[in-house]
């Protein structure tokens, strides 16, 4: 993933990423599944704004906290339920994008 990966850029509390297209996943996955690693990581910043072409996407903390669930970050802790914690994390972002 990272060979798409043109530039990464910090202001603020906000990371920048742009990347080239073609993506082996839809830009707003990349850019939640980014969010929630960047978030778990650095409690420093808030938001992650993804570009890709014309495409900008949008994630903050809040919203990854929302889409945790109760468990909020913590739920990522435990490495035998990481990667089932991101799948239902991605789904709820999923659904509440649907709506």
């Amino acid at each position: 993933m990272s060979e798409q990966i043109e530039a990464v850029a910090l202001e603020g509390q906000t990371v920048r990423v742009t990347a080239r297209l073609p993506l082996p996943v839809e830009p707003r996955t990349l850019a939640v599944a980014a969010a929630i690693r960047l978030f778990e990581r650095y409690p420093v910043f808030d938001r992650l704004t993804l570009t890709v072409g014309r495409t900008e996407t949008r994630v903050s903390r809040e919203t990854i906290s929302r889409v945790l669930g109760p468990r909020g970050f913590a739920a990522l802790k435990d490495p035998a339920r990481y990667h089932q914690a991101l799948y239902d994390a991605l789904e709820a972002q999923r659904a509440e994008a649907a709506e």
